[in-house]
């Protein structure tokens, strides 16, 4: 999800970082407290135009409930409060909230929260906030321009220090990991003219102690291939937990699915966007979220698909909304006189932890 208007006189570029602060959570008008809220990603922002030293922040609110076991779930976005004027990705604010935790026992309704966007330039942005950008699997934006910023002085190690020839990873199965806490180690090195790594320190770190002493081992066993030899190299892993997180339950009077009712099946093959996985929110498939929908929809004679609703989306609306869109677009059986009132429940289900990158996630499942 992200935030777009219209921009100012493009004059030149400005690379800066938003970091999203919450505040404000509120349930039935009683204050809550934030301990448990994970932080959403901070996020690189390019821009084109000139300095608006007065520009407003962005404002975002976000309303939801909590369960009884201190999970929240139906989460929606409510109307921007203000925007800076330009583009800010903002996918991961949901997402880090459907991960936030509250005490146990205690179900609330009628919750909200607020997020602050908090523009700073990248040159006097905290140096722990880059190195955590620096160290994520994924980052959107100038990335390039943050690693200019982290290289060590004197640095003569831009593009590297060569070929590998022997590459090691940390055991992150023996590393104590929290599930849903970010868990990663920035490094500088040196390599001398045989290719072997030395020097190396720790310049960032999310506090995981384990994790930093096995970067820096498995990094120190590294080979390069031979030659001049490079100072001020950088590397980084991160090793957060990818736990699970399931769907919540859905109510007890949400409405029963009948898909397969005649004049109700829809052809797979119309719907191959939620079967091959592409469909599943992808912001949530990287905090490793599971979620379900359900959809109400009516057919006509002729197999079209039309008045498809969302009458139920947990944790977060997003799944909903990508059943709405994929199922506004499929189609039926022909029929003699079509159907109204078809509902189907929707699962994501994400793939197992180990398998390509590039599917991860399985088929959204029917139930």
């Amino acid at each position: 999800m992200a935030v777009v208007v219209s921009a100012a006189p493009v004059t030149g570029q400005r690379i800066e970082i938003v970091t999203f602060v919450p505040s404000q959570i509120m349930c039935a008008e009683t204050p809550m407290p934030g301990t448990g809220v994970v932080m959403s990603l901070p996020v690189v922002v390019n821009r084109y135009g000139p300095a608006i030293q007065s520009a407003p922040a962005l404002v975002l609110r976000y309303d939801f409930v909590i369960d009884a076991d201190g999970r929240t779930r139906t989460i929606r976005r409510t109307a921007t409060a203000s925007t800076p004027g330009y583009y800010v990705n903002t996918s991961d604010i949901a997402p880090s909230l459907a991960v936030s935790r509250f005490p146990a026992g205690d179900p609330r309704s009628k919750c909200s929260i607020t997020y602050t966007g908090l523009t700073v330039p990248i040159d006097a942005a905290p140096l722990q906030v880059l190195y955590e950008l620096a160290s994520r699997p994924e980052t959107e934006g100038t990335v390039g321009t943050v690693y200019d910023r982290l290289r060590p002085v004197g640095s003569d190690c831009r593009r590297g220090p060569g070929q590998y020839r022997r590459l090691n990873l940390p055991a992150f199965e023996k590393i104590a990991r929290p599930p849903g806490a970010a868990s990663w180690v920035f490094l500088a090195y040196d390599v001398d003219r045989a290719g072997k790594p030395n020097t190396v320190r720790v310049l960032g770190s999310s506090g995981n102690q384990a994790l930093d002493r096995a970067g820096a081992s498995a990094l120190s066993n590294n080979r390069y291939e031979p030659g001049i030899g490079f100072t001020g190299c950088t590397y980084h892993f991160n090793g957060a937990e990818p736990s699970e997180r399931t769907a919540p339950e859905l109510p007890a009077d949400a409405p029963r699915d009948n898909g397969e009712q005649p004049g109700c099946v829809v052809d797979p093959t119309s719907i191959s966007a939620l079967l091959d996985g592409s469909a599943y929110p992808s912001a949530f498939a990287r905090r490793r979220i599971k979620g379900v929908a359900v959809v109400g929809y009516d057919t006509a004679p002729w197999g079209a698909i039309g008045n498809v609703r969302i009458l139920a989306s947990e944790p977060d609306e997003a799944f909903g909304e990508a059943a709405r869109s994929v199922l506004s677009s499929a189609r039926v059986s022909e029929s003699a006189t079509g159907r109204r009132g078809c509902i189907r429940r929707i699962r994501f289900e994400l793939s197992p932890v180990g398998v390509a990158r590039q599917l991860p996630y399985r088929p959204v499942m029917h139930r």
